[in-house]
């Protein structure tokens, strides 16, 4: 013998070394689908023969399940009569099967196959072959449907968890675990974080939803279902529907998904500064009263605060609810909008246009000579009682005084408090109401501004500048 056949021969007898020539009925067995025909599926099983498989058992909604290539798992079911060896994934019963076949599936641990024919107490009634079986509630699925009518006259594979003479308990959710383990183990060399997948919605509950995203459930928390609030998840999504999810961690070692519906979508914030711009007025929902405040909705996952101080028109409210109500719809302004922090301050009226406010039936208008009762007097300036309910500020650049007088004393001189006072409305702002004297020219603009977003006193004027800094939205 030469080399070159000596070669041949270690090589077909190390080929051979590792085939198997035997195996034990209900032994599993992994191989690779090496060809389909009308009838069967070849597998590659490592043997002196290729493994046969009924084509009808990868068959799903009309569909085949597999291809060539592709490795898959089965069970050894004995040798047909041309010597081939036959493989199963789940048991088929006939009529006539015997207690030989299902001791053989319930020893082995092969799935078998059943019709659930009747509800009884505590599960179902299972018919496989001649034989009666018992699957409890809890194990007809994954996720057991509240209605039990739809698994009635359906067929699936079942795990015999328990067979002693007459006494048959299956389960098909152990099936369906096990298909789901199998699918995970393809899944982790293919789903990574970040990954935008389609999935189908299994079950909802008040927490969240449970997404098969191609054999893996992910659950996706109620607050990443949408960017709008959601109080009710099955207002958005149902059981069965297709959604588009995002994938924001994978624990493989918990067998833990976490998902986003949300974050698959348009982040609303991208286009912010299109939709919504600053003195324009938008319709909203009032999503949540709080003290410092009302929440309003205007647009899906955009909510903005109008601070507890724009909401009284002049008057202190100690909480929103006292004007607003939550889900009520109003016109409001916006006033600013962070994009860094996400945030928008609204207001229920323009802070930058004219008007008459209006509180309690009492009004007054930008341009209106009023006569007015001083209230206080501020080193930077006259408060004046205007209504019941509404105050002004005549601030000390609006107050001419000749010469270089003590500024404080002559306000005290000239407009004692409790003494009338003949004022113009000159500017209502964020409803802080600005006044000046009959005759007076523009005052230093920059003067009161400075007030505004400086004064601090716990009066009608307070700044709604502390209220974001520990808030998240």
């Amino acid at each position: 013998m030469n080399n070159t056949d000596s070669n041949i021969q270690e090589l077909i007898t190390g080929s051979f070394a590792n085939f198997k020539s035997s195996f034990e009925p209900g032994e599993k067995i992994r191989g690779v689908v090496s060809s389909i025909t009308n009838a069967n599926v070849f597998v590659d099983i490592n043997a002196k023969g290729e493994g046969v498989i009924d084509k009808n058992e990868f068959l799903k909604d009309g569909e085949l399940t597999i291809k060539p290539g592709d490795e898959i798992e089965a069970y050894f079911a004995g040798t047909g009569k041309g010597n081939e060896l036959l493989l199963t994934v789940s048991l088929k019963m006939k009529q006539e099967a015997n207690d030989d076949t299902i001791q053989d599936a319930y020893s082995a641990g092969i799935p078998i196959e059943g019709k659930v024919v009747s509800e009884r107490n505590g599960g179902f009634e299972i018919k496989i072959g001649n034989h009666s079986g018992f699957c409890p509630y809890s194990q007809i699925d994954l996720f057991p449907s509240a209605d039990k009518s739809v698994y009635i006259g359906h067929r699936f594979s079942f795990i015999i968890q328990e067979y002693t003479g007459d006494n048959l308990v299956v389960s098909r959710r152990k099936c369906l675990e096990n298909e789901k383990n199998k699918q995970l183990d393809e899944q982790k060399n293919t789903l990574n974080e970040g990954d935008i997948v389609e999935g189908t919605v299994t079950n909802i509950l008040s927490f969240g939803a449970f997404v098969d995203i191609g054999g893996i459930d992910g659950l996706v928390p109620i607050r990443e279902i949408s960017w709008k609030k959601v109080k009710q998840i099955e207002d958005v999504i149902k059981p069965q529907s297709k959604v588009t999810v995002k994938i924001l961690k994978i624990e493989w070692e918990e067998n833990r998904i976490l998902l986003s519906i949300k974050q698959a979508g348009k982040n609303p914030w991208d286009d912010i500064e299109d939709k919504f711009h600053e003195t324009k007025q938008y319709s909203g929902i009032v999503t949540k009263l709080m003290e410092f405040g009302a929440f309003v909705a205007i647009d899906d996952g955009i909510e903005g605060l109008i601070h507890i101080s724009k909401l009284g028109a002049g008057k202190r409210l100690k909480h929103a609810s006292e004007v607003l109500k939550e889900d009520e719809t109003i016109q409001v302004y916006v006033e600013s909008i962070d994009l860094e922090k996400k945030r928008i301050s609204l207001a229920l009226e323009n802070p930058k246009q004219g008007r008459t406010l209006d509180v309690e039936g009492e009004k007054v208008t930008i341009g209106e000579n009023k006569t007015g009762v001083v209230e206080d007097i501020k080193q930077y300036g006259i408060f004046v009682k205007l209504t019941s309910a509404q105050s002004g500020l005549l601030h000390i650049s609006e107050i001419p005084f000749e010469g270089h007088v003590n500024k404080i004393k002559n306000m005290y001189d000239r407009f004692p408090p409790g003494s009338e006072i003949n004022v113009i409305i000159k500017n209502i702002q964020q409803n802080k109401i600005s006044l000046t004297l009959p005759g007076s020219n523009d005052s230093d603009e920059d003067d009161y501004r400075e007030f505004l977003a400086n004064e601090t006193d716990q009066g009608a004027f307070n700044s709604m500048g502390n209220a974001f800094e520990n808030l998240k939205l």
